[in-house]
């Protein structure tokens, strides 16, 4: 039964409900089955005891009628007064004895049961000798006629009145050996009838069971893997989440919850893991970062992640200017004289995951140190060494050793501090180097005050001096722009740099509009693609020329119209980043100088 329900507890759903239904309509299709085919049965028997039995009686009594009409027809012609009485009186005898004939022509068909068939074939040797003294009789009433004593007297006699009744006898006996029979067949077919209404009733009760049966297991089979997942999901809302979920191997849909479930689990067993883990990492960066000193960090991170982990042994390694790891704290460590305490790059595991910048972990080591304690010591069965990163810089090589292998749990802690332990050196190397470049500063800072004082001298130095420049300059311009030559100062691109009034005047230009102007524009245009090659001859030259002794040298107004100039060109210095510049002087050719 257990197997039954197990087997059930595969199935689907819809499988389930269809075999439900189809039991029970199983169930009844068979009860029916079996009530229409004893109704059936019963039909045919009792088809049969109407054709075999109740007509074969009918058709008897209707014979022993017929007898009783054939002996009243008898007596009505013995006392018939005329012909016409006595020949209808014949007709009905004949009448009457052909259809006992008939009668018991089809009474004999439905006879056959032996005793029966005995009784017929009496009644057939007597009704002969009856119809033999029917027909004497007979011919005595047509012989005498008016007077059928003779007939009269042959009817009452008691060969004739024997005849009459031993015909009689049989026809009754036979009528009640049918009659006897059909009561035995009908009581059969009763009690075939009450024998198949106990039967129905069993098979309906067996049906209901089976039914009820297949309901109550259909019901269990739905129930029971329902109740199992609902405690498994109880189980994990309470904290237990290695609880096995049963029926995830189950087709149907209790299998497709359970794996549901199943999956639900595992996130939150990786959720009850982040979740271990981030506790301690929070609870151990929050203990390295009231660390004041790298001393005091490292020692602070093997003595708290040890435990954590589960590891016996721990030991900080620090890098140091050189690349060299040297030991700065351990954790349950005994100073061993064979054993080195500090390793390049490469050398030993520590050395070699610095290389690597990747964690290493080895299961079972040999010859390895062994972890103890006041009651023994015994060899680790897996050992961890990890890089601690900075900005691909390797800061220094956490190692732990342990009876037990890591676990996920324990190697997420690990990870996750990795970084913290990084920056927090990071932050405290930082921190260091800023208290130096604070001594630096301050020491700058006072050099800087003094070097303050002699700028600040400088400078009054300085703005002496520009001012002196200053006036300078304004002296100079005074000169330019009450010059009566025109003055004009051009850049060896033939850009206008400075006018003063005299050159404004003489070019018939208003003040200051020749700023930023071309040079070429104060000559005729007939030669200014000659004059860019004459200026850049000039500057690569560097001296000083008077122009307007040899061909006669033209200017160009505003308004368009040409006058004779004579023109002096002086080279200038450099300054202020405008590069070489031309100093040129024009006066109208024939003004005196």
């Amino acid at each position: 039964m257990k197997g039954l329900l197990t087997l059930i507890e595969r199935f689907k759903l819809n499988s389930k409900l269809m075999l439900g239904f189809s039991s029970g309509l199983v169930i009844a299709a068979a009860i029916g089955f079996y009530s229409l085919s004893t109704l059936a049965s019963l039909e045919t028997e009792m088809e049969r005891i109407y054709e075999a039995d109740l007509l074969g009686i009918s058709h008897i009594k209707e014979a022993n009628i017929n007898l009783i009409y054939m002996g009243r027809a008898l007596r009505q012609m013995m006392i018939a007064q005329d012909d016409a009485s006595r020949d209808m009186a014949r007709a009905q005898l004949l009448a009457a004895r052909e259809s006992l004939r008939s009668e018991l022509a089809e009474g004999r068909k439905r006879i056959f049961r032996a005793e029966a068939i005995a009784r017929h074939d009496q009644f057939t040797r007597n009704f002969r000798k009856h119809n033999e003294m029917v027909e004497h009789a007979l011919a005595l009433i047509e012989r005498e006629k008016a007077n059928p004593s003779a007939a009269a007297h042959f009817i009452t006699s008691p060969e004739y009145v024997a005849a009459v009744n031993a015909a009689d006898d049989d026809l009754t006996a036979l009528t009640k050996i049918k009659e006897a029979g059909t009561k035995v067949t009908i009581e059969a077919a009763r009690q075939r009838a009450e024998d198949a209404r106990r039967t129905a009733l069993l098979l309906m009760a067996i049906g209901i069971g089976l039914a009820i049966g297949f309901g109550v297991l259909i019901g269990a089979s739905i129930k029971r893997p329902n109740e199992r997942l609902r405690n498994s999901v109880e189980e994990l809302a309470a904290g237990k989440i290695d609880t096995p979920i049963p029926h995830t191997d189950y087709p149907n849909e209790i299998g497709v919850l359970a794996r549901a479930i199943g999956v639900l689990q595992e996130i939150y067993r990786k959720a009850d893991a982040q979740h271990w883990v981030k506790s301690h990492v929070a609870e151990i960066s929050a203990a390295l970062h009231q660390a004041e000193d790298l001393l005091t960090l490292t020692q602070a991170a093997v003595s708290r992640i040890a435990p954590v982990v589960n590891a016996g042994h721990g030991a900080f390694y620090v890098t140091d200017a050189e690349g060299r790891h040297n030991l700065l704290a351990s954790y349950a460590h005994r100073e061993r004289k064979h054993l080195n305490n500090s390793f390049a790059a490469g050398e030993s595991l520590v050395g070699q995951c610095a290389m690597e910048k990747t964690a290493i972990v080895l299961t079972a080591p040999k010859d390895y140190i062994r972890i103890g304690s006041g009651l023994g010591e015994g060899q680790p069965a897996c050992i961890i060494v990890l890089p601690v990163i900075h900005a691909e810089r390797v800061l220094g090589v956490l190692e732990f050793a342990s009876f037990q292998q890591f676990s996920e749990r324990d190697r997420g802690v690990l990870e996750d501090l990795l970084p913290v332990l990084a920056a927090s050196m990071e932050i405290l190397d930082r921190s260091a180097r800023t208290k130096e470049l604070l001594v630096a500063t301050k020491e700058q800072a006072e050099r800087m005050e003094k070097q303050a004082a002699q700028l600040e001298e400088q400078q009054v130095e300085m703005e002496a001096q520009q001012a002196e420049l200053s006036e300078a300059e304004n002296w100079f311009r005074s000169i330019i722009e009450t010059a009566p030559d025109g003055m004009l100062v051009a850049d060896d691109g033939g850009r206008i740099l400075l006018t003063n009034p005299a050159a404004e005047t003489l070019f018939g230009y208003a003040p200051g509009e020749l700023i930023g102007g071309q040079i070429e524009q104060l000559v005729p245009e007939r030669v200014r693609g000659k004059h860019g090659e004459l200026r850049a001859d000039f500057i690569a030259e560097g001296l000083s020329r008077a122009m307007g002794a040899g061909p006669r040298v033209l200017g160009l107004r505003k308004d368009g119209g040409e006058f004779a100039i004579a023109v002096s060109l002086s080279p200038l210095p450099e300054r202020g980043g405008r590069g070489k510049c031309i100093s040129i002087s024009v006066r109208a050719a024939g003004a005196s100088a």
